[in-house]
């Protein structure tokens, strides 16, 4: 992966103390924030951007652990769609690594 940029490492410095507080474990490096282990992309985005990806991955796990917004929280698919939209499944960050690494992809036969 390629290294973090400024903007990212701009948006780490407001999110970690964050993260600390809401026990979520985050790091990043040039086109992906991972939180608690879930790839969410960033490349390309500003402080601004990558910051509003963590405070969407924050509600949802406020949502799914919090008993006062699970019941509202399954109703509104459409806003969780929107926030899950650049999050990585651990498929796609397979082929995403095999690709960076200029492995073979698997599922064409193509290199």
């Amino acid at each position: 992966m390629k290294p973090m940029t400024s903007d990212t490492q701009k948006a780490l410095e407001m999110i970690v103390p964050i993260a600390e507080a809401l026990n979520i474990e985050v790091h990043a490096d040039g086109s992906l924030l991972y939180c608690n282990g879930q790839a969410i992309g960033i490349g390309c985005n500003s402080t601004y951007a990558t910051v509003n990806e963590f405070i969407g991955y924050a509600f949802l796990r406020m949502c799914h652990r919090e008993y006062r917004f699970k019941e509202g929280i399954s109703e509104a698919k459409k806003l969780v769609e929107a926030i899950k939209r650049y999050w990585y499944s651990e498929y796609q960050m397979k082929q995403l690594k095999d690709v960076l690494e200029g492995k073979e992809d698997a599922d064409s036969g193509n290199p």
